[in-house]
């Protein structure tokens, strides 16, 4: 017998992820049931075009709908730890938007509200569940590259909404926490370890966070690896991962959709090959792996040991830039 749909509520529902991207992927799973929408910005809470059931003003009354059994958080990275928190003491299991917390010590903290309540928290950062994702790692650990020594990741892109949050530090904005996430995260799971050396610069808005941020990451044995991340310069998305065998080549790197399925190998003797690792909506296929991790069917793909390990680097790049934590 198939389970029962899990049934969702969003906190913050007229975020932009979550209109564009996150509840259309709840919509259109059949293990999902959209119960109940929350914000301070609208009267239908944001779900009126997704069918929500119901729709509240204040964040703790969805929390206290004893329908809502999963919540979707993708407040302001500030307000994270504090409704993370807040979701777990009402049993509520948790998808926060990524990062999972401008800190580790928040996101460890978090970690440990989830556990001690017994609910399941996992951030929302869908690229892994891309399958072109899953096929670099594959690649990448099955030894065809040949031993790493260089990888380049790339993600800038012009925000010109002055008033974003992500303008403004009190809030956790700033480049490296919301698109430097997109560039570190492949090349630890390259490595499979974290870096032994991290170099990092700046270039700061008005208002003090990281308009402009790069990063040089020493891995050891070998492989190094720079990171570019930006509200400020043009759209790019890339990721280069060199081995001594085979460079592997990646447009689009970080916010595939359906139709992103090519990988491309230059191989040492300098031919091209193009791998077609598949398509799919990775918002959906990250909310269906939640909602198996909800029901003790799967573990999870990535825990959240992983994204506290990506802050801790993202701490160390942040104090080699000279910003304050």
């Amino acid at each position: 017998m198939r389970a029962a749909p899990i049934g969702w509520g969003v906190i913050g529902a007229t975020a932009q992820v979550a209109q564009k991207a996150v509840l259309p992927a709840i919509v259109a799973s059949p293990g999902a049931r959209l119960v109940a929408v929350a914000s301070e910005r609208a009267a239908d809470g944001g779900g009126a075009r997704f069918g929500a059931a119901r729709a509240y003003r204040a964040y703790a009354a969805l929390l206290d709908d004893p329908e809502v059994e999963a919540v979707y958080v993708p407040l302001p990275n500030s307000l994270h730890r504090e409704w993370v928190e807040r979701a777990a003491a009402a049993g509520k299991h948790v998808l926060c938007e990524k990062p999972l917390a401008p800190t580790p010590a928040d996101a460890e903290a978090m970690a440990a509200a989830c556990a001690a309540a017994g609910v399941t928290l996992l951030e929302a950062y869908m690229t892994p569940f891309h399958p072109r994702a899953m096929a670099i790692e594959t690649l990448v650990a099955s030894g065809r590259l040949g031993a790493l020594r260089f990888a380049r990741a790339a993600f800038t892109g012009v925000l010109d909404r002055r008033e974003d949050h992500r303008w403004r530090p009190e809030m956790g904005g700033g480049a490296l926490l919301d698109v430097g996430i997109y560039c570190v995260a492949p090349l630890l799971a390259a490595a499979g370890r974290t870096p032994a050396r991290v170099e990092a610069a700046a270039a700061l808005a008005k208002s003090g966070v990281d308009a402009s941020f790069s990063g040089w990451l020493d891995f050891g044995d070998g492989f190094t690896a720079t990171i570019e991340c930006s509200f400020e310069a043009p759209e790019r998305q890339s990721l280069e991962i060199v081995g001594t065998e085979a460079a592997l080549l990646v447009d689009r790197a970080h916010t595939p959709g359906p139709e992103d399925a090519a990988i491309t190998l230059r191989h040492r003797d300098g031919r091209l090959e193009e791998i077609i690792a598949g398509a799919a909506n990775p918002y959906r296929t990250m909310i269906e792996h939640f909602q198996s991790v909800v029901r003790g069917e799967a573990a999870p793909r990535r825990p959240c040991a992983a994204s506290i390990t990506l802050l801790t680097v993202l701490e160390r790049l942040r104090e080699a830039a000279g910003l304050a934590s």
